[in-house]
């Protein structure tokens, strides 16, 4: 009973509002959504690694607000409009395992956080990276496999723009099927994979996506991507002279 009153106490002392885990997989990436006040949107915002909170290692830390901050694999951009920021950790190993804190910089006054304990897997069901080609005008069928501990979580695909600093949300199903323009995906939960569909292509199309998941609770948000999706759009005129 005393250690646990130690462990509350050292809470409140140090600012731990809450905690969560995180899962990704190895080679993949992660995207989480660190939470805070609204009174502490012009507060520097940061992540870093640790056991404990107030002695952890900086990770990345921000500059201006709403704005996207890099450094190596890291990447973090604070959207104070909707008081969280979301941090980016690619190409995911092992050595990546272990407590991270989501930190709002408090001068004069102990800083608050967010405790993310992150579990860095392999799992053979999905493989790292595929390559898919489709023809203009046409169609693309991707295939997701995805890990079973996800049965249920909401399906994910994104496009990386930047280099991949950041991947942007093409379209997601909470639900066996979904569609957002030309995108849908459907989901077969049985044989735990899902298929996303690309229509009426275009040569901007090409380019890299990712299959993900969506875990989500209360104010407790990350995607996981699992495997990386080299896609070519290609013109088969262009493919006639070719060959």
């Amino acid at each position: 009973m005393r250690i646990l009153l130690i462990v509350i106490l050292l809470s409140f002392m140090t600012g731990c509002l809450s905690s969560f885990k995180v899962t990704g997989y190895s080679g993949g990436t992660v995207i989480i959504d660190c939470h805070y006040s609204t009174e502490e949107r012009s507060h520097e915002k940061y992540f870093c690694v640790g056991q404990f909170s107030w002695i952890c290692k900086y990770q990345i830390q921000t500059g201006l607000n709403n704005t996207w901050f890099h450094s190596g694999r890291f990447s973090l951009y604070d959207i104070t409009g909707r008081n969280y920021f979301k941090v980016i950790i690619r190409q995911l190993t092992r050595q990546d395992e272990g407590t991270y804190w989501c930190g709002v910089d408090k001068p004069n006054i102990p800083d608050s956080y967010t405790k993310v304990e992150l579990d860095v897997k392999k799992d053979d069901c999905c493989e790292k990276s595929v390559t898919e080609t489709a023809y203009l005008g046409g169609e693309a069928t991707i295939r997701c496999n995805y890990p079973e501990d996800h049965e249920y979580s909401t399906k994910y695909f994104c496009k990386e723009s930047n280099d991949f600093k950041t991947c942007v949300n093409m379209t997601s199903a909470h639900q066996t099927t979904a569609e957002a323009g030309r995108f849908s995906v459907s989901d077969n939960r049985r044989e735990r994979f899902s298929t996303v569909t690309i229509r009426d292509l275009t040569e901007d199309d090409t380019g890299n996506y990712w299959c993900g998941v969506e875990t989500s609770r209360t104010e407790q948000r990350y995607i996981t991507l699992i495997t990386q999706v080299k896609l070519l759009v290609i013109s088969e005129y262009k493919l006639l002279l070719s060959l």
